[in-house]
């Protein structure tokens, strides 16, 4: 059976949205749109799947649907109105740190059963606030919600949400990964559909090769009734809850989509809204993304995300394509024909459900119906501006930084005294302009090449060992300076060059040092050479901490672990031991340990402390900070395969203020690097050391020397720091 449904919307109990955002409503507009199947959203709020469970009854194929007491009485509907089946939906935010960034992901969940609502209701409540708001936002990695939900019903699923949005999606260019695989990790073999989002359609999601074994949907994302259909899917198959599931997970029975055209999104192009910049990807390499008139940095929208992320030149080349069918939205057309500015004004919402009740739902009219039947039951203009979007013929005014796009059919002034001679000339095949990723890629390889000479001038400044540093290749290095001689410029120009003339892929370099300050400089530097900037440049902690998001459960953790500091460390050891006042002394035996100052314990009662300590933070499944160290080093040691991968990963290793480092890091930071072929570069003071009491010393520079015999040993002499006297 061919049906029709919007999966993706929202309910009254969501911020900004339509207080008619109600069964009932949402029931009646349906049938007014055209769509068979419509989602509940919201379904994880307690006061919304109350409101559900009092108006919609199972169905009997998996949906539900509206108790008869519920529907509207008195209101238009379309010649052959279908029965409207509603399935369990939400959406989720979520906003946490993963790889040294935070992510703010959203995420669909299509749940089957009430009950199956309620378990994943409690669990959900148990990590964050669910009730106030319809889309709750949750500090939970998105592997774990889906994790979650598999866990609560193993018939339901979860689909990325509007997967380039820049602010809030898995691709996005704010806060996204690169790939589903990087989020989702392992579990990306239970997510077999990604929803495009407004501002992109299946063409420019088929340029990337890497969504070619995702199906492709497409919502509306309603926050009022009205806004249903917006987009939607179609499906030829069994028409239950079943019949669905399968047809996405297998795509046999999925046919396509009904599509925004991307350019109306109002992520599409790249820009700024207050400064009226709108600017295609290509023009913003050109201005190196920086705002002329308020002089920061433009929003990169949804196509210069596709662009970026694109490795094939013919979308039409993609395997496993289903069609899709680009709209307007018809009250947008009549506003069109009326010449009126508002498409909900009462004189469009008028001729609106006239059209509905003559020729049937939005869809049918939009899509299928008969040209010479609009034209002889609603006129010329009418019938030529739906003939003109079926053939694509439209004028394109492209959306971007949050502001809505608008397509047309008719040029400016064309409808102006038309009558009976109305459309006398063969309107222009050009009119649906579409931005060519090919230009984006000259233009960025462009801007890349006009860029080098400027970093050879850069170099060209430096003293002679500041750009042997740089210069170094290939193996180890370590590079000794004094205050004042550029060893963090030393580092950034090596990487920068590594990048943009040894062509190294940014995501084998691993930056390290030792605050988040220096890491903040670190980045802020690079971003200024390296155009979008992925190079992983992180704390010590920040590194292990990103290995224990990945690898919690070899160290006996579950997700959602906390992370505890020296109070919460010091009552926990308190409970432990009689003597308080030793304490102090067993927080630093502790320590010690872990950061490696002693390798094995003077007294059987501190190993004891030890392990119950531990124990109990493993209970509380937590860590502290010397765990973040501690604890990534004992699993590369102890699981070879994970080291492997990692060392597969960081192929170039750069640590900046070396002689902080202490002896647990540099246990970590070895075995990360290995003894054979390891490209790693070492920069720091001997004499500045400011991190003792977490154990570092100088010893390790002369240790680094005999692990690497082979290391280079550079000093910059030079200080060019103003001396005030």
């Amino acid at each position: 059976m061919k049906f029709i449904a919007d999966l993706h919307i929202h309910s009254h109990y969501s911020i900004a949205t339509s207080r008619n955002l109600v069964p009932e409503h949402l029931e009646h507009w349906a049938g007014i749109k055209g769509i068979n199947v419509v989602g509940t959203g919201d379904c994880t709020h307690p006061g919304w799947l109350k409101e559900l469970k009092e108006k919609l009854e199972p169905a009997g194929n998996g949906f539900y649907k509206l108790k008869k007491k519920f529907r509207l009485q008195n209101v238009v509907r379309p010649p052959e109105s279908n029965e409207i089946y509603f399935v369990l939906t939400c959406e989720i935010s979520s906003i946490y740190k993963k790889a040294g960034k935070v992510r703010k992901v959203h995420n669909i969940c299509v749940l089957d059963y009430f009950d199956t609502a309620e378990k994943f209701q409690n669990r959900l409540a148990k990590i964050g606030n669910i009730i106030s708001d319809g889309r709750p936002i949750l500090g939970l990695d998105s592997k774990n919600l889906l994790e979650t939900l598999l866990e609560t019903s193993e018939n339901s699923y979860l689909i990325p949400a509007h997967i380039w949005t820049p602010w809030f999606s898995v691709l996005g260019s704010k806060s996204g990964f690169n790939t589903i695989e990087e989020c989702y990790e392992d579990l990306t073999k239970y997510i077999f559909a990604v929803e495009t989002g407004l501002s992109s359609d299946p063409r420019m999601n088929r340029q990337c090769s890497f969504l070619d074994r995702f199906n492709l949907v497409s919502n509306s994302d309603a926050h009022s009734p009205e806004k249903l259909g917006r987009e939607a899917n179609l499906f030829n198959t069994e028409f239950s809850y079943k019949g669905m599931f399968n047809a996405l997970k297998t795509g046999k029975g999925f046919n396509g989509t009904i599509e925004f055209f991307p350019q109306e999104g109002k992520y599409h192009y790249d820009g700024h809204r207050q400064c009226k910049v709108c600017w295609n990807p290509a023009e913003t390499i050109r201005n190196k993304g920086i705002c002329p008139v308020c002089k920061n940095e433009v929003t990169k929208g949804v196509m210069y995300r596709v662009a970026e992320l694109s490795d094939r030149n013919d979308p039409d080349t993609a395997p496993n394509r289903k069609e899709f069918r680009s709209i307007i939205p018809l009250n947008e057309l009549l506003a069109e024909t009326l010449n009126v500015r508002n498409c909900s004004s009462k004189k469009v919402k008028k001729e609106y459900f006239e059209i509905i009740e003559k020729l049937g739902a939005e869809f049918d009219v939009l899509l299928f119906a008969d040209i010479e039947k609009i034209k002889n039951t609603c006129g010329d203009i009418l019938a030529e501006s739906i003939k003109r979007l079926r053939s694509g013929k439209i004028i394109i005014q492209e959306g971007y930084d949050g502001e809505f796009g608008r397509i047309k059919v008719f040029e400016k002034n064309e409808l102006v005294n038309s009558g009976a001679a109305l459309f006398p000339f063969e309107t222009p095949d050009e009119r649906k302009k579409e931005f060519a990723i090919n230009d984006f890629k000259k233009e960025k390889k462009s801007v890349s090449l006009c860029n080098k000479p400027d970093h050879t001038a850069a170099i060209a400044k430096l003293t002679d060992e500041q750009e042997q540093a740089i210069l170094h290749f290939e193996g180890q290095c370590m590079v000794l300076a004094g205050p004042g001689s550029g060893k963090t410029r030393v580092l950034t120009e090596r990487v920068a060059y590594m990048v943009n003339e040894k062509n190294i892929s940014q995501t084998n370099i691993l930056c390290l040092t030792f605050s988040n300050k220096a890491a903040k400089e670190m980045r802020d530097r690079l971003e200024d050479k390296i155009p979008y900037c992925k190079v992983f440049i992180s704390t010590f902690h920040g590194l292990g901490l990103s290995i224990l998001e990945k690898y919690f459960e070899k160290v006996g953790r579950t997700r959602n672990f906390n992370l505890i500091d020296e109070v919460e460390s010091r009552e926990i050891i308190a409970e432990l031991i009689k003597n308080k006042k030793a304490v102090t002394t067993a927080l630093r035996a502790i320590r010690n340990f872990k950061q490696g100052l002693i390798w094995q314990y003077s007294s059987r009662e501190h190993e004891q402390i030890f392990n119950e300590y531990n124990a109990k933070i493993q209970y509380e499944n937590a860590f502290d900070l010397d765990d973040l160290i501690y604890l990534p080093a004992m699993l590369f040691g102890n699981a070879p395969e994970i080291l492997d991968e990692y060392r597969e990963k960081y192929k170039w290793i750069l640590i900046d203020e070396y002689q902080d480092i202490n002896a647990r890091q540099y246990e970590l930071i070895t075995l990360l690097a290995g003894k054979i072929n390891a490209n790693i570069f070492v920069i720091g003071d001997p004499n500045q050391s400011i991190y003792g009491f977490r154990g570092s010393d100088i010893k390790f520079i002369e240790l680094f020397k005999k692990e690497y015999p082979a290391t280079g040993v550079i000093r910059l002499k030079n200080s060019f720091r103003c001396l005030i006297i």
